[in-house]
Formats: structure tokens, C-alpha cells, sequence
């Protein structure tokens, strides 16, 4: 744990603490952590799997070869680098005959939510020898080789979002229609996450503010989702402290970038926020952020898309339950109040909550988002107003007509 810690970076390493499937290894000492795992497991080849000029403008890569535990080890340590910010199922078998090649012992992926995405894809199709057209869908893997043990990737996130560092979740771009597509599975959950907030430093104003939103995000949409935290109580409390200390400390980074302490803050919601969708799984805004890809980042297409997608669940008694955990946060007397505190914060943060803007279209948009989530019906199952294939059209168009733009 970092010195200097705020009661609420406190809290949430703790929560941390409760992770059960992944290590979370947290602050300045997260790499010498994951140096002690790589030694204690008896590692020899570990490939690096990475992005592109940004793991090398935060530092990531220079801390790792200079860590006095690496450096010690005798590691054979192969590189796959420059994985795209959309890595499609391509991608996936590039790195896939790279990992045949060199049979790593394990697989490190340092990056941001797609790095870890594609590797966590990557490392599953190497193992099961299933092609990664085939994974794609709910525990594909986990089915057919029940109580099979596979190795999981080692997580180091360069960005404050996306959560992958503690998710059974990889999106990856389908390369034959363009459509991104979602594995869900366990075989996937990382082992262990160095989680290092210095490596967010170098991040631009626009990427801090997108992956930020993703956070926020994915702590509402598992809020949400009241049969989740029905099954896992915990996901409130990891959900609530997340937006609760998102809303100061964003607007603080956007206006100094350099304030570690509040970047300290911004790496945390995102882990605690990742495990609350590993639970509680996100719905609707998210399905239809993925026919924002080449359009929009995709935490902007989320944050965008929810404030309208969060009023079409108040029909469900729950959701408004739930939605009134975050009134002493967003503040607001009534469900719709909380929504309208949340869209004036987005507002506040330079997003918009008009989907079209960002998409550069017209509502014709709209009919390819239902053609898309029909692509991926696990999210349309999740939804805590759950809809049918077929009511697609019908219902994204009664949600986003009048919104769709300025």
C-alpha cells in the first residue's frame, strides 16, 4: 500500500483484499509483486504480450526491466507488442502462433482493456486449441472441458477503465462482419493484477476521460443489474464506493493531469468497478456501444448511452431501489433526479449523452444496433429489463429516437 493513502483509496484496497479469484497487487510495489509470483511459481519463459508507443511513454516497460526482481530472474522473456486499440480475431491468431512458437510458462499483458482482452483470448485458443470464432458466447470453454485448470493471464493495466485486469470478459472485433463480439468465460479471469497508478500519468486528457467513464459505468450498470447484487451482496458496496469517489476525483485529474494521488484514485474505481460487472454483470448501454467501434471511444459511447437505457429500466421497481444508492453521490430525491445529476456530470467532464453526436449519424443508426445485439445475446439476457431479439428495433428506437442528438 502506497504512503500518504486517503481513507478512501484505503477502503477500496481493502475491498481489493476480498477478491478471491485474482491477486490484486496494488500501488508502487504492484510490480515487485507480480516479480515475487513470476519467482514462486517457477517461471521461466513469460511472454510479454503489449501495445504500442503508450507502454513505453508511461514507463511500464522500462519499470519492468529495471524491477531488482526481474532483473534477477532468469527469465526467458519473449515479446508480441503494437496489439491494437481494436484488436480483432486476426490479431488474436497472430498472437496465438506466437504463444505456439514460444510455449510460455505464463503470459503477462501490459496495456490497456484491449492488451488484456486479446491476450486473455489469445492464451484461452492456444490452450483449447478452439479457434477464436468458436469461443466466442457464455463458458464455451469451460464447457467442453469441464473441471479443466487453465492458465490465466498476469494483468498489468496502463489505463484507469476498463477493469479487464479482474474480468472473465474479452471483446474482441469479429474480423469477416466488423462486429465486436464477447467472450464470457472463467477460463479467462486473470491470475493476478499489478495494478501500478504512476503508469496512468502519461495518459492524454481524452483517453483519462473516456476510460474513466467505462468505470463509472461499469460501477452504475452492475448496481443496476439487481439480480446480480441479489446473488453477490458485495457488489454494492464495491459499486457504490466506486462512483462515490470517481466524482471528485475525475474532474481533479482533467484539470491536473499530474496529481498522482487522485490518479491513485482513478486506478482504483477502475478494479473495484471491474469487479463489480465480474459479478454483476453490465447490459444494454454496453451491447450497443460495440456498433460504436470506428466511431467513438467506446467509454464515451457508454457513457452516452446509459442515461437513457437507466430510464427505460425504472419500470422495474428494483432499478429504482438501486438507483437511489447513489443520491447522497448524484444527488437527487427521485430516480430521475439521479439520472439528471449523473448526465450533468458527464456534461461537466466534457462528454455528451447524445449518442449521435458521437457517432456522426442519423437515428438510421439505430437499426444497426439491433442488428448488431443480436450478435451478442448474452448482454440482451442480463438486462434488468430484459428484451428479446426481435423487440431490438422497436425499443432501441422508442429509447434513443428523441435523444439520439443535440
Amino acid at each position: 500500500m502506497s504512503t500518504g493513502i486517503t481513507e478512501s483509496l484505503f477502503n477500496a484496497q481493502t475491498m481489493m483484499d476480498t477478491c478471491e479469484e485474482t491477486t490484486i497487487a496494488f500501488g508502487h510495489d504492484a510490480i515487485d509483486q507480480l516479480s515475487a509470483h513470476v519467482m514462486l511459481n517457477g517461471f521461466k519463459t513469460v511472454m510479454l504480450i503489449m501495445g504500442g508507443e503508450s507502454v513505453h511513454r508511461c514507463g511500464a516497460f522500462r519499470i519492468f526491466l529495471q524491477s531488482p526482481l526481474f532483473g534477477k530472474l532468469d527469465l526467458n522473456m519473449p515479446r508480441f507488442e503494437n496489439v491494437p486499440p481494436e484488436p480483432d480475431t486476426e490479431c488474436v491468431r497472430r498472437m496465438v502462433k506466437e504463444l505456439e512458437t514460444e510455449q510460455p510458462d505464463a503470459v503477462i499483458a501490459v496495456g490497456g482493456g484491449s492488451v488484456m482482452d486479446a491476450a486473455k483470448a489469445a492464451l484461452l485458443s492456444w490452450q483449447t486449441k478452439i479457434d477464436i470464432d468458436n469461443l466466442f458466447g457464455k463458458e464455451v470453454a469451460s464447457s467442453r472441458f469441464p473441471g479443466r485448470k487453465f492458465n490465466r493471464i498476469l494483468a498489468v493495466p496502463t489505463t484507469a477503465g476498463t477493469g479487464s485486469e479482474v474480468t472473465c470478459y474479452s471483446n474482441i472485433i469479429d474480423a469477416k462482419t466488423g462486429i465486436k463480439k464477447l467472450i464470457a468465460d472463467p477460463a479467462i479471469l486473470p491470475e493476478f493484477a499489478a495494478v501500478e497508478p504512476v503508469f496512468t500519468l502519461s495518459a492524454p486528457e481524452a483517453l483519462t476521460r473516456v476510460t474513466a467513464f467505462d468505470a463509472l459505468v461499469h460501477a452504475i450498470e452492475s448496481l443496476l443489474n439487481f439480480n446480480g447484487c441479489r446473488r453477490h451482496p458485495e457488489v454494492e458496496t464495491w459499486a457504490v464506493q466506486a462512483v462515490r469517489m470517481i466524482v471528485p476525483a475525475l474532474p481533479k485529474v482533467l484539470r491536473v493531469p499530474e496529481d498522482e494521488e487522485e490518479r491513485a484514485e482513478l486506478s482504483a474505481v477502475a478494479t473495484l468497478a471491474g469487479m463489480a460487472i465480474r459479478m454483476s454483470p453490465t447490459a444494454l448501454p454496453h451491447l450497443l456501444s460495440f456498433s460504436f467501434c470506428g466511431k467513438a471511444p467506446h467509454g464515451a459511447a457508454v457513457a452516452a448511452l446509459l442515461p437513457h437505457f437507466w430510464k427505460f429500466y425504472l419500470k422495474e421497481e428494483l432499478v429504482r431501489r438501486q438507483t437511489m444508492l447513489l443520491s447522497g453521490i448524484l444527488p437527487g430525491a427521485t430516480p430521475e433526479e439521479v439520472i439528471q445529476s449523473y448526465v450533468k456530470f458527464i456534461e461537466s467532464c466534457g462528454g455528451t449523452v447524445h449518442p449521435g453526436d458521437l457517432a456522426e449519424t442519423g437515428p438510421e443508426m439505430i437499426d444497426k444496433l439491433a442488428e448488431d445485439a443480436a450478435q451478442n445475446p448474452v448482454k440482451l439476457e442480463s438486462a434488468p429489463r430484459k428484451i428479446r431479439v426481435n423487440e431490438c428495433e422497436t425499443v432501441f428506437h422508442d429509447v434513443l429516437d428523441g435523444v439520439w442528438s443535440k
